[in-house]
C-alpha cells in the first residue's frame, strides 16, 4: 500500500513537472480545441515554443488567455471564432513627458526608465525629457524613474497614449555628518579591493544583449562640424569572458559630411601609429562599448581597479544615490619612478577620477576618469577640449540583482586637427592658438534582454569588422528608421548643429551621400 502510494505520488509530481514544461503553443492549442476556435499567427512573426508556466484550468477563457498572453509576452485577442496572436512590438503607447527634481523644477539628464517585468526601458535625454513606446500588453503594470541622489518613482502604464507628463523625483538627503567617516576604519583602498573582489558577484556571468545608442558629434571651437550615429544590437558574453568576446550589430547608420580641417599627411601616420599602439584601429562601435569593470583583468595601460601600487586612493565621503549609500573614492596615477619620486610629483598634471561605491553590496555604480592639465602646463596645446586630454564617464545599472553597462560618455579625438594655430610656421614656443577640435560621444543602453529565447541571433555575416574605420566605411542609411526612432526625439539634436552642419547643404542630403547607396549609384 505504502509503495502504491509512493508511486502515485512520483506520478503526480511527473505529470505535474511536464505541464509546467509545455510551450504556449501547447497551450493556445489545448484552449483552441477544446473551445472550438482556430489560431491565428504568423510563425515569422510570432514565437510560440518558448517554455511558460501553466495557467491554472479552472480559470475562465479571458483570463486564461490573459495569463497565456501575459507569461509569454504576447498579445492574443479573441475575435468571433478566431484566437489572434501578434507580437506586442507592433502595438504600443507612446509615453512622452519630462523628468524633473521636485524642489527645484530642473530637469534631471541621463535619468533610467525600466518596467522590470518586461525588462525594457529607455534614459532621459539632455534635458530629461523622454519617449517612449511601451507594448500595448504591459498597460496595467508599473514603470519606474530612476535617478542617482533621488527616491525612484513609478506610475501605472496607461492603456492610451499620454503626451507631456510631468514626473517629479524627490532628492535623497544624506547625513552631512557621514561625509568623511570611513566604513569600518577600511581605507579607501580597501573599498576600491573589495568592489573589484565582488565584480563577478555583482555582475551578469550570463550572456545579455543589448539594444544601443551612439551618437558622436565634432566641434571647432562652438561651431557642429560632424554628425555620426548609429543604432546597434549588442551581444555581452559575461563578466567571465574576455571584452573581445563581445559583438556588435549595426541596425543603422547615419553620419553627415566630415567639416574638420583635416590633419597633414606627417600628423595623420603619427596618429595612426598611435592609435595603432594603444589598440589599433578598432571599429569606434567597439570602442565604445568597452569599459573599465567588464576588462578589469585584461592588461592594459589604466587598471585603477587592479593596480594598487601605481594608484593612490582618497576617500571623498558617503552620500546617498537611489536610495542607498554610496562611497566615493578619488584615484590618482601615482607610479613610483626609479628617481624615487611617483607619477604625481613630476608632473602637474592630473591623471585619474572617481570610483562610486554601492555601500550595501559594493557594486560599482559609476566610475570618471580625467586627464588633465593647468594652461601654464608645456604641452597644453595637446589638451583635446578645456585644459583636458580625456574626460570619460562610465555608468551602471541594476536589473533584477546583476549590474549592466547603462551609458558611457566620452571627449574623444577629432577627424582632423587638434589645434590649428594662427601662425602655424612659427616655433613652438611662439605659436598662437586659433581654435581646438575635438569630438564628444555617448553610448545609451536603451534595453537589456536577458532570456535566451528572446534575444536577437545575430549570425556571422552580420558582426563588424573590429579593425574597420568607420568613419570611413559606408553604411545603408534607412531614413524611415531614423524617422521613427525614439532615441533621436528623447535626444534631439540642438538647433544650432542643424544650422552649422547645414550651412553647405541639408543633413538629409547629406545622410545620404554618405551612405553605400550613393555609393552604388
Amino acid at each position: 500500500m505504502q509503495y502504491k502510494t509512493f508511486l502515485l505520488t512520483c506520478l503526480l509530481i511527473s505529470a505535474s513537472i511536464t505541464k509546467a514544461q509545455k510551450t504556449a503553443h501547447f497551450y493556445l492549442d489545448s484552449i483552441a480545441q477544446l473551445n472550438q476556435l482556430e489560431l491565428c499567427f504568423s510563425e515569422d512573426m510570432v514565437n510560440l515554443q518558448q517554455t511558460i508556466y501553466p495557467p491554472s484550468d479552472s480559470l475562465s477563457l479571458e483570463v486564461y488567455i490573459k495569463q497565456v498572453a501575459y507569461e509569454s509576452h504576447l498579445d492574443i485577442q479573441l475575435k468571433g471564432n478566431n484566437l489572434i496572436i501578434t507580437n506586442p512590438n507592433e502595438q504600443t503607447i507612446l509615453l512622452s513627458g519630462k523628468l524633473m527634481d521636485l524642489n527645484s523644477n530642473e530637469s534631471l539628464p541621463f535619468a533610467h526608465i525600466l518596467q522590470r517585468d518586461w525588462g525594457t526601458g529607455s534614459i532621459t535625454n539632455a534635458e530629461g525629457g523622454f519617449e517612449l513606446h511601451v507594448p500595448s500588453i504591459l498597460c496595467g503594470l508599473p514603470l519606474e524613474f530612476s535617478c542617482m541622489g533621488y527616491a525612484d518613482t513609478t506610475i501605472v502604464i496607461p492603456h492610451q497614449d499620454s503626451l507631456n507628463l510631468q514626473i517629479v523625483l524627490r532628492p535623497k538627503p544624506y547625513n552631512l555628518n557621514e561625509v568623511l567617516v570611513l566604513p569600518n576604519g577600511n581605507t579607501a583602498e580597501d573599498l576600491v579591493r573589495m568592489a573589484t573582489k565582488r565584480i563577478k558577484r555583482n555582475y551578469h556571468r550570463k550572456t545579455a544583449q543589448m539594444d544601443a545608442f551612439y551618437r558622436q558629434t565634432g566641434f571647432r571651437d562652438s561651431t557642429f562640424v560632424q554628425l555620426f550615429e548609429a543604432a546597434l544590437l549588442i551581444e555581452d558574453k559575461g563578466i567571465d569572458m574576455p571584452p573581445s568576446t563581445s559583438k556588435v550589430k549595426i541596425k543603422e547608420v547615419r553620419k553627415s559630411q566630415n567639416y574638420y580641417i583635416p590633419m597633414d599627411a606627417k600628423h595623420k601616420w603619427a596618429f595612426e601609429k598611435m592609435e595603432k599602439y594603444f589598440g589599433g584601429h578598432q571599429n569606434v562601435f567597439y570602442r565604445a562599448y568597452s569599459n573599465p569593470v567588464r576588462g578589469y583583468k585584461v592588461s592594459w595601460w589604466y587598471k585603477p581597479l587592479t593596480d594598487y601600487e601605481d594608484f593612490k586612493y582618497e576617500f571623498e565621503g558617503a552620500m546617498w544615490m537611489d536610495t542607498v549609500k554610496v562611497y566615493k573614492i578619488k584615484y590618482e596615477y601615482d607610479r613610483l619612478y626609479i628617481s624615487g619620486k611617483r607619477a604625481s610629483e613630476l608632473s602637474s598634471s592630473f591623471d585619474g577620477g572617481y570610483i562610486y561605491i554601492n555601500a550595501s553590496d559594493y557594486g560599482i555604480l559609476k566610475i570618471n576618469r580625467m586627464w588633465s592639465f593647468p594652461k601654464s602646463h608645456k604641452n597644453k596645446d595637446l589638451a583635446i577640449r578645456d585644459d583636458k586630454m580625456a574626460d570619460t564617464e562610465y555608468s551602471f545599472q541594476k536589473i533584477n540583482g546583476k549590474y549592466y553597462l547603462k551609458y558611457v560618455s566620452s571627449l574623444d579625438c577629432p577627424q582632423g586637427k587638434f589645434t590649428i594655430y594662427e601662425n602655424p610656421k612659427a616655433d613652438n614656443k611662439d605659436k598662437v592658438i586659433k581654435s581646438r577640435q575635438w569630438a564628444e560621444s555617448i553610448l545609451v543602453i536603451t534595453n537589456v534582454v536577458t532570456e535566451r529565447q528572446q534575444r536577437e541571433r545575430i549570425r556571422q555575416r552580420e558582426l563588424l569588422d573590429k579593425h574597420e574605420n568607420s568613419f570611413e566605411t559606408n553604411y545603408p542609411y534607412n531614413p524611415e528608421f531614423w524617422d521613427n526612432y525614439s532615441m533621436i526625439k528623447q535626444k534631439p539634436l540642438p538647433g544650432k548643429a542643424i544650422e552649422d552642419l547645414e550651412w553647405e547643404k541639408s543633413l538629409e542630403l547629406q545622410f545620404e551621400e554618405n551612405s553605400t547607396a550613393n555609393v552604388e549609384n
